[in-house]
């Protein structure tokens, strides 16, 4: 019988599936993700998101104990054995049409299709866990620790391609980030710093660096709170002076502890910065004016109509201050 696996909720290959994938079909077995009606001598599968955790207790009832389940989203507890955490990822286990399936927006197929032969040809794996901060959304300081390096660029290349997709927790803080950028430049390597850099660790070595590397999309950081502010706009000052602040995105946490001025504010001084915004609700927030604030903003409406004037939210708005008043 052959080890079957279970990609439950990634949008990019799944790093530890693909390790896994390469320790049993170095055993001589057979891997495969899991086919319906067929029976497997193990099953595992990983959760990127703790709103998967339904799904995850289904598949436990269902499978028992022939399954084994990690990942952030189901248990920030539980590891690779280090064996298999150090093993090249099995870079044929995903299909670009698998990828593809799992892209969302208004791409066509074949744009769809072109990016998700992309990332599954790039070499992908972390060179750092863990992280120096300590924010209270974050999983990463229980899950992986105290910052420490694990591997070098040269580890995580892919002989199919030139692209990299590093998933270092905080590349900025990395007292070799401009060693490793510079490794990256030297080998003509195209770079997705899929976590974002931490912003308000950029001087202008960083940015320098940053700004000598080929980057695969935008560089996008984040401004979570309201007290990250003078940290946050003096790093998007000095990495806009080697990088144009239309390559940049920054991801806005909402829903956490700021208030919905708050937020607008934060959008706002992005834009007067040209700099692009990107909402992220916490937790998946169920909240009708985040869901529109979000909308008007990832999808660019923005550009083309103020936010009292975006027409969904002018008819949802009565019913929802109606709601907020009990």
């Amino acid at each position: 019988m052959a080890i079957g696996l279970i990609d439950i909720d990634s949008k990019i290959p799944n790093l530890a599936l693909m390790k896994l994938s390469s320790y049993y079909k170095g055993l001589g077995e057979e891997v495969e993700f899991v086919q319906p009606n067929k029976q497997y001598e193990r099953i595992f599968a990983s959760a990127i998101f703790t709103r998967s955790k339904d799904i995850c207790s289904k598949l436990q009832k269902q499978y028992e104990d022939k399954i084994e389940i990690g990942g952030t989203g189901w248990d920030i507890n539980k590891e690779l054995d280090p064996i298999i955490e150090h093993m090249i990822p099995d870079y044929d286990l995903y299909s670009a049409e698998e990828i593809a399936s799992r892209m969302k927006g208004i791409m066509t197929k074949k744009r769809k299709l072109e990016k998700a032969t992309e990332i599954v040809n790039a070499g992908m794996g972390f060179t750092s866990r863990g992280c120096v901060r300590e924010c209270g959304f974050c999983f990463v300081p229980k899950k992986e620790g105290k910052f420490h390096n694990v591997a070098e660029i040269k580890d995580i290349i892919n002989p199919k391609s030139n692209v990299i997709i590093l998933h270092d927790n905080n590349l900025t803080a990395d007292p070799n980030a401009i060693d490793k950028l510079h490794e990256i430049r030297d080998r003509k390597l195209i770079v997705d710093i899929n976590q974002g850099c931490d912003v308000r660790l950029i001087n202008e070595d960083i940015a320098k660096a940053l700004s000598e590397v080929k980057h695969l999309r935008s560089i996008h950081y984040a401004w979570d709170l309201m007290a990250f502010e003078d940290k946050v706009m003096e790093g998007i000052n000095t990495l806009s002076k080697f990088i144009k602040p239309y390559k940049h995105m920054c991801f806005m946490l909402v829903g956490f502890n700021t208030n919905f001025d708050e937020d607008m504010y934060r959008f706002r001084k992005l834009r007067e910065l040209k700099v692009d915004p990107f909402v992220m609700i916490y937790n998946q927030k169920k909240d009708t004016r985040l869901k529109h604030f979000a909308r008007w903003v990832n999808s660019r409406i923005y550009k083309s109509c103020k936010w009292e004037e975006y027409e969904p939210w002018v008819k949802a708005q009565l019913d929802y201050f109606q709601v907020s008043m009990f």
